[in-house]
């Protein structure tokens, strides 16, 4: 059997160390991305909106901060647009947060769109497009759907005529 070595693509900056990594991703240009938080959500704390701080770390090194405004996801996934925005997703959506489930944020981190895509998300994923792919786990059995930016539904996995499929 053949041993595949890992290798990290990029590590936080010491700099930011004294904040809480609330969730980390590399993108599909090999970039990766850690949201912060100066302090952690606790279990049943009411969700009030918090300023993050976005470091992406390219693979030739270099890093870029983008302070993002205003976050609502307690357990979030990051993911960055091509355009140098962000999209933040909470992962569990209750009916009366629906309308603000994912959080799309400019490259200046200002909040420009909000939206809902269903409650249970396992798996946020932007592509070269900018369209959002978003995968939930098995509360939610509606598949796999492509958003757009603006909330738009551009595409279900039931139209893919492929029974069962349900991950990215």
């Amino acid at each position: 059997m053949q041993k595949t070595v890992l290798v990290p693509s990029a590590h936080l900056p010491h700099a930011h160390h004294n904040r809480h990594v609330l969730t980390s991703t590399v993108d599909v240009f090999g970039t990766a991305h850690w949201l912060l938080a100066h302090r952690v959500p606790q279990p049943g704390d009411a969700v009030r909106p918090f300023d993050a701080l976005a470091v992406s770390v390219d693979p030739d090194g270099n890093a870029e901060l983008t302070e993002l405004s205003a976050v609502r996801a307690r357990w979030p996934h990051l993911e960055r647009l091509p355009d140098g925005g962000f999209v933040v997703a909470a992962s569990r959506a209750r009916r009366y947060e629906d309308a603000n489930q994912v959080q799309v944020f400019d490259a200046l981190g200002r909040e420009t769109s909000s939206f809902s895509v269903g409650d249970a998300i396992e798996h946020l994923l932007v592509d070269e497009a900018s369209r959002i792919w978003v995968g939930h786990f098995d509360e939610n059995p509606v598949g796999i759907r492509c958003w757009s930016a603006t909330g738009r539904l551009a595409w279900t996995s039931d139209d893919a005529g492929i029974p069962g499929l349900f991950d990215c």
